[in-house]
C-alpha cells in the first residue's frame, strides 16, 4: 500500500490510489514510515521540514499536515494502518507488508542468510524478488535528512543485493549469465574491487582468459589513474592465478 521505492505512492488494499499531494505533507508521511514503532515528535518534524529557522507557524502547520494525513489514510484503518497521536509526537503503524522499503530489506536478510547456510538456489530466489521490488531510489523527490539518511543506506542494500545475487548465480555455475551484469555494476561502480573480482571469476570460470586479464587490466588502470593505489592482495592473486591457467574452467 506504501510505496517509497521510486517515488511516494500510496493505494487502499483495492489498488485505489490515496492522493498525498503537498510536498511538506508527503515528507512527514515519509519520515513517519521510515521510523517504524517510533514516536516522531513535532520538535522532529519542525527540523526535518525547515532545516533553518521554522517559521513561527511551524508547530501548527506540522498539526494540521498530520490531520490532513489522518484523514487521508482513513480508508486503510481496516488494514491495520492507524496513526495515532502520542504526547508530543505522533507513530505510525503499517504492516511491514504494506511498505515496499520492508518486503524489499526483508528478501535481501533472506537471500543473504541463505547464501551464508549455502543454500545458492534459496538465495538467488530471494533476491531476485527483492531486485523486482526496487524501482529506483527512496522517494526522490522528498529531500529531508531522515530521507537523505535512509536513501544512501538503502542504495548501498541494493547495490550489496545485486553482488550478493550475482554470487549466489555463480555458485550455481551461470557465470555466462552473471557476465553482462558484472559489466554493468563495474561501469556503473568502478571503485568496488568485489564486483571486479566476480568479473574476472566469470570470465575465467568460461574459459575467457584474455578477457579476464584485460578486465584486471582496466581495473589497474583506473585505481591508479583516479586514486593512485593498486588493486587489493587478493585481486593480484586472482590476477596471478589466471595469468598461470589455475582459473577452473566450468561448462554450463
Amino acid at each position: 500500500m506504501f510505496t517509497l521505492l521510486g517515488r511516494l505512492a500510496v493505494a487502499d488494499g483495492g489498488g485505489r490510489t490515496i492522493a498525498i499531494r503537498a510536498a511538506k505533507q508527503q515528507a512527514v508521511l515519509a519520515v513517519l514510515i521510515l521510523r517504524p514503532g517510533e514516536v516522531v515528535t513535532i520538535d522532529r518534524l519542525m527540523a526535518e521540514l525547515w532545516q533553518d529557522e521554522p517559521p513561527a507557524t511551524a508547530k501548527a502547520s506540522v498539526q494540521t499536515y498530520v490531520y490532513r494525513l489522518r484523514r487521508a489514510l482513513c480508508p486503510l484503518v481496516a488494514d491495520d494502518v492507524t496513526l495515532a497521536t502520542v504526547g508530543n509526537g505522533y507513530a505510525l503503524t503499517v504492516p511491514d507488508r504494506a511498505v515496499d522499503v520492508r518486503r524489499f530489506e526483508s528478501a535481501v536478510a533472506e537471500g543473504a542468510d541463505a547464501l551464508a547456510e549455502g543454500e545458492a538456489g534459496a538465495a538467488v530466489r530471494s533476491l531476485r524478488e527483492a531486485l523486482a521490488i526496487w524501482r529506483g531510489p527512496l522517494v526522490p523527490e522528498i529531500d529531508v535528512e531522515t530521507v537523505h539518511d535512509e536513501r544512501n543506506r538503502l542504495d548501498e542494500l541494493h547495490l550489496s543485493a545485486r553482488e550478493l545475487c550475482v554470487e549466489a548465480e555463480l555458485r550455481l555455475g551461470h557465470h555466462n549469465q552473471v557476465i553482462p551484469e558484472l559489466e554493468r555494476l563495474v561501469e556503473a561502480h568502478p571503485f568496488r574491487e568485489a564486483s571486479w573480482a566476480m568479473l574476472l571469476r566469470a570470465l575465467a570460470g568460461r574459459g575467457r582468459r584474455a578477457e579476464a586479464l584485460a578486465a584486471y587490466r582496466r581495473l589497474r588502470h583506473i585505481l591508479g589513474s583516479e586514486l593512485g593505489i593498486e588493486p587489493a592482495d587478493a585481486l593480484r592473486r586472482q590476477h596471478q592465478e589466471i595469468l598461470q591457467g589455475d582459473g577452473v574452467l566450468v561448462m554450463e
